[in-house]
């Protein structure tokens, strides 16, 4: 309950404040950004979570699966419960590709999945996943700079 306390207070005034329909929140379950260091009780803290945010009504939870990043794999039973706990929009995000995407879907896993990455580099995704063309690698030594290279300047299929 104290890991939580703090987002639980920040989702409750967010839903005062503009309404639940409008709010969600990011969850990395695992994640080590930052060198968050691993503790226990992380499944019961995120099912904490999960429940507590469902019964505020916020329009979205968006799960981000650390462990392409070099984290611990986030547990499918601990995905699948949270899924169980939250029953608005779950989205689904960290290291996807077409194939887990459609994977995690069709488990109901979640609801959406978000390619943050992949679109960066492929403007065209979609058609990309449709065609099953070959996917262009994003520059990640310009992420965060201030130019336009390895933003917006992958080209598209046509």
């Amino acid at each position: 309950e104290k890991r939580s306390k703090f987002a639980l207070e920040i989702a409750q005034k967010m839903v005062e404040a503009i309404g639940k329909e409008k709010v969600g929140i990011r969850i990395s379950p695992y994640g080590v950004f930052n060198d968050l260091p691993a503790y226990d009780q992380v499944d019961e803290t995120y099912l904490h979570l999960a429940t507590q945010l469902n019964e505020l009504g916020i329009a979205y939870i968006h799960h981000i699966d650390t462990n392409y990043m070099g984290a611990k794999d986030v547990p499918v039973t601990l995905k699948y419960a949270i899924r169980e706990k939250f029953k608005n929009t779950l989205i689904l995000n960290g290291g996807y590709d077409q194939t887990r995407a459609e994977e995690d879907l069709t488990n109901a896993l979640g609801d959406l999945i978000a390619f943050g990455k992949p679109f960066i580099s492929n403007p065209d995704l979609v058609e990309r996943f449709k065609t099953g063309a070959e996917l262009a690698e994003p520059k990640q030594d310009f992420f965060y700079t201030s130019g336009d290279e390895g933003y917006t300047d992958y080209t598209t299929l046509d």
